[in-house]
């Protein structure tokens, strides 16, 4: 069974109950202590009954009782009202008692029904906010902030909570990234030292035995120097444009539906040169909202990909829906390997069969930093008749209003 969802109930209702409650027992409480207190007064008229004296006006009067306690009747005097000292100090204390007490009790309420609402609703999610910020202040963002109660205070907690997933999602994504990077870079050094070995060699050879080498022999390691100082500049640049890739923003602009797929049409004839090319279009829309140059980017690499590996043929998809640009290309060579699968996406991976190629294996990689950047996805997989590519681009959130 799912989560009870519990009503939100404000702290300031909940404040206002705790005030009801204190008002309502301060108000019993003291009408208590003035009962008790008027009780206690009587009491002790009762025990000393044997002189009490009243004042009416300016005269003093004795009151004289009969034999059953009952007042008999007053009697003018000269005696001083409450000749007794103790008995005045003490019943002076009874009378004004209440009048220190019951200030005093309402305070204590108040007090306590204070006490009571900061242990019952401040206390803990205030612990836990500042417990949950020096850890935040310590980069240690691997836990859950939670607090059961729906008030002001336990939205605090859910939006903290959100704020600590945001930034352990980011710095998540920036050590992928450096660690992406780091891996791209290591590859990149890697595959620098055959090109760079195969010129010192050359280097080395022409240094020792350059006089003696023959026009034509020396026209062909020239030649072969030449092709890999080509090479070393296009992986070069190749390296660049990835590097270029990890910090870009898409940035759309309207595209008219017709004037993509013409793009996406023309740029697949020419890719595939001989190859039979197949190309249907479908769209929902007249016009989105994408970053043309990006979409071009992923495709013509997708369909490079594809022209490396088929035998004749090639068929291309592509199809707008619901804010998805979704491109399939499939060929009808031999697919991918087991081990391809896994790491086609990766940087610098080349088949087994294209080892003597010139192909660095930054296709697909690069297909798939854009796809995430535009929001979307990139799956390999094989088909019954060879291998299958297909790339999903978002652009619904970046319609303009």
């Amino acid at each position: 069974m799912g989560k009870v969802k519990r009503k939100f109930v404000s702290l300031k209702w909940c404040f206002a109950v705790y005030l009801s409650v204190c008002f309502f027992i301060a108000f019993a409480g003291s009408m208590c202590i003035g009962l008790g207190t008027n009780y206690v007064q009587d009491y002790y008229e009762t025990l000393h009954s044997d002189v009490r004296l009243v004042q009416t006006y300016d005269e003093r009067m004795e009151v004289l009782f009969d034999d059953k306690q009952f007042i008999d009747r007053y009697v003018v005097t000269d005696k001083r009202p409450f000749a007794d000292r103790k008995y005045m100090i003490r019943y002076s204390l009874i009378v004004y008692a209440q009048f220190l007490l019951i200030p005093l009790y309402i305070m204590s309420c108040v007090a306590v029904t204070g006490i009571i609402f900061y242990k019952r609703e401040l206390q803990k999610p205030i612990e836990i906010l500042l417990d949950s910020s020096q850890k935040i202040s310590e980069n240690q963002l691997d836990f859950r902030i939670e607090y059961p109660k729906q008030n002001e205070l336990g939205k605090l907690c859910t939006a903290f909570d959100n704020m600590r997933h945001v930034l352990d999602e980011n710095n998540r994504n920036m050590w992928r990234s450096l660690e992406e990077r780091k891996r791209l870079n290591s590859a990149f050094s890697h595959d620098l030292r055959t090109p760079l070995t195969i010129l010192k060699g050359y280097n080395e050879f022409l240094t020792k035995y350059g006089e003696n080498v023959s026009p034509e022999k020396l026209s062909e390691i020239l030649f072969k120097m030449n092709g890999q100082i080509n090479r070393l500049e296009s992986y070069t640049y190749k390296m660049s444009a990835v590097q270029k890739l990890e910090d870009i923003v898409p940035a759309p602009v309207e595209v008219k539906t017709d004037t993509l797929r013409e793009n996406l049409s023309e740029s697949g004839k020419y890719i595939c040169k001989d190859k039979k090319f197949s190309f249907s279009f479908r769209s929902d829309t007249d016009i989105l909202f994408i970053d043309c140059q990006l979409v071009m980017e992923v495709y013509e690499n997708i369909i490079s990909n594809a022209e490396r590996y088929a035998d004749n043929k090639i068929y291309t998809d592509v199809f707008v829906s619901a804010g998805v640009l979704r491109i399939t290309v499939t060929d009808d060579g031999k697919g991918f390997t087991k081990k391809a699968l896994k790491l086609a996406k990766e940087p610098f991976y080349r088949d087994d069969r294209e080892q003597n190629t010139v192909h660095f294996g930054l296709g697909l990689y690069i297909c798939k930093i854009i796809c995430e950047k535009c929001g979307g996805t990139i799956n390999i997989s094989n088909t019954g008749n060879g291998g299958k590519v297909t790339a999903e681009i978002f652009f619904e959130n970046q319609i303009k209003s």
